[in-house]
């Protein structure tokens, strides 16, 4: 029969992760596989979910070939669970295929569609708790019903990006809290759909999604689903969460040291940290997350529920962090070895050259224009001294100082100490900078390569109701702010003049349409 395993898939913005763990916390297999995000227009961002679906099966079948050359036995995958990237549009007809490729979290194409938003009743807009941004689900259906209705029309259920994935693995349609919140669609402290919200948009409420909690059985492995990778079919599938949540469920801390919530029993004791720790999480974008008993929005920031049955999270959100190093990277034709070594290079300052990287837009207060997104990227300070180097270093300085931008946002500032998580932050240069410019204790934590894959595989062991022991992280030595933070505090000031919106200068600009 094989040793019991869980399989978790984190469905990321370019690529998805595969995760096969043991029921005893041993993790047995990982694979990757990617795909790409098309631009067809100016501020476009687009997915075939058909290429999702074929980038799952190739990892899945990575994944389950080296858990069987671990466990010679052979493994039994008891459950399934998926997460991905949190906001997004995919129109699917009532066989799950989707009518149209999918939009996402980066798309702007809805800057001109947020209206009903920001024209709701102010107690109807707090209950949202989030600001209003165009990539997510409510003004990107809007944009849809308005520029593509023979598409809306077409659809049956308007979904997430993980909830095609799970629609594609079980048939069925849904969607769980942690992602339901992020759309601009739910109310967030009543935990259901804000009827305020659809009426304003107009939008036809028979798209929405049942909801199911993220730790739930949302149907199982179909036969062709199963065959095509490679599994048994029947084999439960948790409804599943937003990619976030999942890494905050596998770190112990899904739930709000006030809500009420399970820690997911050895996770809480096995992960370490605090309930209310603040968590960075550098990837295309960056995450700075807590969890909270409060679901109240603050200014600049939003407020998500967790995987958990009860519970919220606070995040102050980067949209443009790995995102914006790498279309610099590429720009300039270099590879991340030299991207990272220019950040020891020349001290800080970038000789003079500063980096905004607002590629995509962004959501942290003061950046955004009203229905834009966020201001345009921006290159400045520029000379004839300026050379390849000081770019790749102004880039990664841009970055960081973005994620302190964001940091300021929530309750109480930029905290003294952050656990530092994701794969955009293992360069022991790029964190040392960032300690540099946040001012703050760096703790990085490493664990798997997707924590949020860890994150759906718990959810799937609880779908399957099978305990699960995770793996605990295996903290690094600290990482301390040096000499360079009074450099930085100055170099902050003259970034948030060029970053913010009230700043209206004569400086070269770079914008990414």
């Amino acid at each position: 029969m094989g040793t019991d395993a869980l399989l978790g898939a984190d469905l990321g913005t370019s690529g998805v992760k595969v995760l096969v763990i043991g029921v005893d916390g041993e993790p047995l297999g990982e694979a990757e596989a990617g795909y790409p995000v098309r631009s067809p227009r100016p501020g476009w961002a687009e997915s075939d979910p058909a290429e999702w679906w074929a980038a799952t099966v190739r990892a899945v079948r990575a994944a389950l070939d080296r858990a069987a050359a671990r466990r010679p036995g052979g493994v039994r995958i008891a459950g399934v669970g998926v997460d991905g990237q949190m906001h997004g549009l995919v129109l699917t007809a009532a066989d799950g295929a989707p009518v149209r490729p999918a939009l996402l979290w980066a798309d702007r194409r809805a800057a001109g569609d947020l209206e009903p938003w920001t024209g709701l009743p102010a107690a109807e807009r707090e209950r949202l708790a989030n600001p209003v941004v165009p990539g997510m689900t409510g003004p990107l259906l809007r944009w849809a019903a308005r520029s593509e209705p023979d598409a809306v029309r077409a659809a049956r259920s308007a979904l997430l990006p993980k909830d095609w994935l799970r629609m594609r693995l079980t048939g069925a349609a849904a969607t769980d809290p942690s992602d339901a919140s992020a759309t601009l669609l739910w109310d967030v402290p009543a935990d259901t759909w804000s009827q305020a919200a659809v009426a304003a948009a107009s939008l036809p409420e028979r798209l929405l999604p049942p909801v199911l909690p993220s730790g739930s059985a949302a149907g199982v492995l179909t036969g062709e689903a199963a065959a095509e990778l490679g599994l048994p079919p029947g084999v439960p599938v948790a409804a599943g969460a937003g990619d976030t949540p999942a890494a905050l469920l596998a770190s112990g801390a899904g739930a709000g040291a006030d809500a009420g919530g399970g820690s997911g029993g050895a996770a809480g004791a096995d992960a370490g940290g605090s309930a209310g720790e603040v968590r960075l999480t550098v990837g295309s974008g960056a995450q700075l997350v807590a969890p909270t008993g409060d679901p109240r929005p603050f200014p600049g920031g939003h407020v998500y529920r967790t995987a958990e049955p009860g519970g919220w999270y606070r995040m102050a959100a980067v949209q443009n962090a790995g995102i914006a190093l790498d279309w610099v990277r590429r720009l300039l034709g270099a590879d991340w070895e030299e991207l990272y070594a220019a950040a020891e290079h020349g001290g800080p300052g970038a000789g003079g050259a500063l980096f905004v990287p607002h590629l995509t837009g962004e959501r942290t207060a003061g950046t955004g224009r009203a229905g834009d997104g966020g201001a345009a990227g921006r290159l400045s300070g520029l000379s004839l001294g300026t050379g390849r180097t000081e770019m790749l270093r102004a880039a990664v300085e841009g970055v960081a100082m973005s994620i302190r931008h964001a940091a300021s946002a929530l309750p109480g500032g930029v905290p003294a100490t952050i656990r530092l998580t994701g794969g955009g932050a293992r360069d022991p240069r790029f964190r040392r900078l960032l300690a540099d410019v946040l001012d703050a204790e760096l703790r990085p934590t490493s664990s798997l390569r997707s924590p949020s894959a860890l994150g759906a595989a718990l959810l799937a062991a609880r779908a399957a109701g099978i305990p699960l022991t995770l793996p605990p992280p295996t903290a690094e030595p600290p990482v301390h702010p040096g000499s360079d933070v009074e450099a930085y505090r100055e170099l902050y000031d003259r970034y948030l003049r060029a970053a913010t919106v009230e700043d209206v200068t004569s400086e070269t600009r770079i914008t990414y349409r």
